[in-house]
């Protein structure tokens, strides 16, 4: 997908938006909050659009205006979003609200923190989580949105991947770390109600790049050690492969590899050059620090929650071999972060420090 806005004047929002189909007619539709949704279709014609390739016959162009929102001008809480994916292309700047800042939270959970989440979205004009979701090229397209100056992204995208990028486009590049084996626990929890759940959508939403562990997670009895250890050792290569150090993955691979030893220390490196680094176990610090790179706190007094199951299953994970096994070189990542935050911490003489360049 691609799309630019052009200009807001006020009375007038306009721009273009191209879907992945080349001679597909694009749909919007206009969100304000007490009004009723207001879908249309793109009706100008723009020829440069068509001479870039982009689309067959250039009808990508549209223009919000009196007609379509009656009192535009005085509207401040509105938002164009894609028909069919409801993908965010313009949303207004509100200079009381929203930070002038653009910021990507590298975090490789499965199931969100609402509650966190819900604190910290409050402070951008657009939003996209989950963004594993998206494409190399609306990726590319939401990082390079030149006309929106207040923009975060979450999730568990390739770091090598969009990292030049998101630093050429002056992003703020966060990371944060969790345990690997209570990210794992979680993680087959979330999915074994998301198999049960007959809400189709919120799997698409959450289980990018994990959908061979769905019906894995769906059949595995969490009470029973022995039935755990077994299904783990029937696990099929793809099974296998998709929960093979996910933190790793992200923050040390290619997009095309799996994990080895040798991208523990690429993803320390990568770390490294990152903003903010923090874990769930220093959470606390890694909001003040946060903090203290954006001059706001953009958590509030919101924190994390921890689901009584989570911890007892993840002991048990831990005493299974072949998990410790999958897991080894996020262990190693999440060691040598760990200590290298604690050791930062431990400088600063009980205060929380504001550089987390310590790996």
């Amino acid at each position: 997908m691609f799309f630019n806005i052009d200009a807001d004047e006020g009375s007038s929002i306009r721009g273009w938006l191209a879907l992945d189909n080349p001679s597909a007619i694009p749909a919007l539709i206009i969100v304000i909050p007490g009004r009723e949704e207001i879908r249309f279709e793109a009706n100008i014609i723009r020829s440069d659009i068509r001479e870039l390739g982009i689309h067959s016959t250039g009808q990508v162009g549209f223009e919000v205006n009196e007609d379509l929102a009656p009192g535009l001008d005085q509207i401040d809480e509105i938002m164009i979003v894609e028909a069919e994916t409801r993908l965010p292309i313009f949303r207004r700047f509100q200079i009381e609200k929203h930070l002038e800042r653009k910021v990507f939270l590298f975090d490789c959970s499965v199931m969100p923190q609402r509650q966190l989440l819900s604190a910290l979205l409050k402070n951008f004009t657009l939003n996209y989580v989950n963004a594993e979701r998206f494409s190399l090229e609306t990726m590319l397209v939401v990082i390079n949105n030149h006309f929106s100056k207040s923009l975060l992204m979450f999730g568990r995208s390739n770091f090598n991947r969009y990292s030049s990028f998101l630093n050429n486009a002056g992003y703020v590049r966060a990371a944060l770390l969790r345990d690997p084996f209570e990210e794992l626990a979680e993680r087959l929890m979330f999915l074994n109600i998301l198999s049960r759940s007959k809400a189709p959508s919120l799997s698409a939403m959450y289980t990018t790049g994990v959908e061979p562990l769905m019906a894995f997670a769906r059949d595995l009895s969490f009470n029973d050690q022995k039935a755990m250890t077994a299904a783990f050792r029937g696990m099929t290569d793809e099974q296998r492969q998709t929960i093979m150090s996910p933190m790793t993955r992200m923050l040390g691979c290619n997009f095309d590899e799996l994990p080895q030893r040798r991208h523990v220390p690429i993803a320390l490196e990568n770390l490294a050059t990152m903003d903010v680094v923090g874990t769930r176990a220093h959470f606390s610090a890694f909001k003040d620090l946060f903090a203290g790179i954006l001059g706001v706190n953009v958590f509030g007094d919101a924190g994390l929650v921890d689901f009584a199951a989570i911890r007892p299953l993840a002991a048990s994970l831990s005493r299974i071999g072949i998990v410790a096994d999958l897991l080894d070189h996020d262990l190693a990542l999440y060691s040598y972060t760990g200590k290298a935050i604690e050791t930062g911490l431990e400088g600063s003489d009980g205060e929380t420090g504001r550089d987390t360049q310590t790996i």
